[in-house]
């Protein structure tokens, strides 16, 4: 496919002007809706944390966004796509701010796009064709819905200047459906139980847990961080209260040896 393109698109798709903010030359945000639904806002959030978990896992700087602008022609500052999922390894980009190639002198490791009703078109269209003309190494698409792609997770890598499809294949120890990212060296992977996208942690072998997960798992250890901060203070209390007794015997066995001693008796060690 082909594309032609005008100040404000491709092929008549109109790209709205993103937010133009004071001392900001690229705004990260284009003011549209970051999803659609509910199902496609959770699984750009995971998305974005487990890719987070991921490079924090292989301590390996980089930058990743979610509905982030990312511009295409230094020329003309209203031509951006907004992946729903961006990484690029080695770079800082500031919060405020969008992705634009050549600030950082190089595009983006990988995008993601995740499947809504109004975006699902230009997704495997639009901008799957923009992505392979910006040369990204790897795009992915998820459909949270299960029912806008031709499967649920779709994944290319560029070569030659063209995406080739990367073979998903079933793993059943692990419980889904494989796709092995070349960028992230480890697997996408389709939950075959729920049908939610899942990233392979490669150091601890396991999935990277989701947004809920993570703060399931963080209520529950600080659920046991506060009991045994709980246990820790009885124990205290304990050990103090035992410290007390011992030192009101130590204390009565001296008083009772300065009795005897008025009493011309010498007292005997009470160890001996």
């Amino acid at each position: 496919m082909t594309l032609t393109r005008d100040r404000n698109g491709w092929d008549g798709v109109v790209l709205g002007d993103p937010p133009q903010e004071p001392g900001i030359l690229y705004p990260s945000d284009d003011d549209e809706p970051m999803a659609d639904t509910e199902l496609q806002y959770h699984a750009i959030i995971d998305a974005v944390f487990a890719l987070k978990m991921h490079l924090g896992q292989l301590g390996r700087a980089g930058t990743v966004r979610g509905n982030c602008a990312l511009y295409y022609d230094p020329a003309n500052l209203t031509a951006y796509v907004a992946p729903d999922v961006l990484l690029a390894y080695g770079v800082a980009v500031p919060s405020e701010e969008g992705y634009a190639p050549w600030v950082y002198d190089k595009v983006p490791d990988l995008v993601m796009e995740m499947a809504s009703p109004s975006t699902h078109t230009q997704d495997s269209g639009l901008k799957w064709e923009r992505y392979a003309a910006l040369g990204i190494p790897e795009y992915w698409q998820h459909d949270p819905h299960h029912r806008y792609l031709t499967g649920d997770l779709l994944g290319w890598q560029l070569r030659d200047g063209t995406y080739v499809p990367i073979p998903l294949q079933p793993d059943h120890p692990r419980g889904a459906l494989i796709g092995r990212s070349s960028v992230l060296d480890t697997d996408w992977g389709l939950d075959t139980a729920t049908g939610s996208l899942r990233l392979w942690n490669p150091v601890q072998q396991r999935w990277y847990l989701t947004v809920q997960e993570a703060g399931t798992a963080h209520e529950r250890e600080t659920a046991r961080a506060d009991q045994e901060a709980v246990r820790a203070d009885q124990e205290a209390a304990r050990a103090d209260q035992e410290a007390a007794r011992v030192r009101e015997a130590e204390a009565e066995i001296a008083r009772l040896q300065v009795l005897l001693h008025r009493q011309g008796h010498t007292p005997k060690d009470p160890l001996d």
